[in-house]
């Protein structure tokens, strides 16, 4: 019981996070003729709610395949968990300021920075259900360090969206769209070899 409330909160707040990303996109108040031009100009908006929505759909994916070999929560755990739904939860906010701003260096270095924090939080409970040896089954080593690695190239990738995105912000944020095709398809290649086994 206590594990399936665990569960249910999380997949709460990122129904909840991926539903408040529409809320950046602003209701055009013009004349009807005018309304083609205004939803034009809102491109940016739509941009950016279709980028944060595949970031924190993946994420969410992620957090359903790795809980989904955990056999328990212990406290650190949980409160590990709870920093990575605090964080997505907050994604809607810099959403919003690349929505308005997507040239913007501060924006765009705020937004991959909360997704880079993120990734870090997946990395710390990882780490920590493998010293609590929280798995279903025991965690075969080369399956572990595979998901670290996973996770720390992900990282990696996002540290040169940061840094790129400190002098060309536009550039970061393609960086960060183009993972959502890589990360997905190596994750997928993944549980596709070990979730036979494990």
């Amino acid at each position: 019981m206590a594990f399936s409330r665990i569960l249910s909160l999380s997949d709460a707040v990122f129904a909840i996070a991926l539903t408040l990303l529409v809320l950046n996109i602003d209701r055009p108040d013009v004349p009807a003729d005018m309304l083609p031009a205004a939803l034009l100009s809102q491109i940016p908006q739509f941009i950016a709610f279709l980028l944060s929505f595949a970031l924190v759909a993946n994420l969410w994916w992620q957090h359903h395949k790795l809980v989904e070999i955990f056999g328990l929560f212990e406290p650190v755990m949980i409160a590990i968990n709870l920093a990575i739904l605090g964080a997505v939860v907050l994604v809607p906010f810099p959403t919003s300021l690349i929505g308005s701003q997507p040239q913007s260096q501060t924006a765009v270095v705020f937004f991959i920075a909360i997704f880079m924090i993120i990734s870090l939080l997946f990395v710390f409970l990882l780490i920590r259900a493998q010293g609590a040896r929280a798995w279903r089954h025991p965690m075969p080593k080369k399956m572990f360090y595979w998901l670290l690695l996973s996770w720390g190239s992900g990282i990696a990738v996002m540290i040169i969206a940061l840094v790129l995105a400190i002098w060309i912000p536009i550039g970061g944020l393609a960086i960060m769209a183009a993972s959502m095709i890589l990360g997905p398809f190596a994750s997928m290649r993944h549980y596709k070899k070990w979730g036979k086994n494990f």
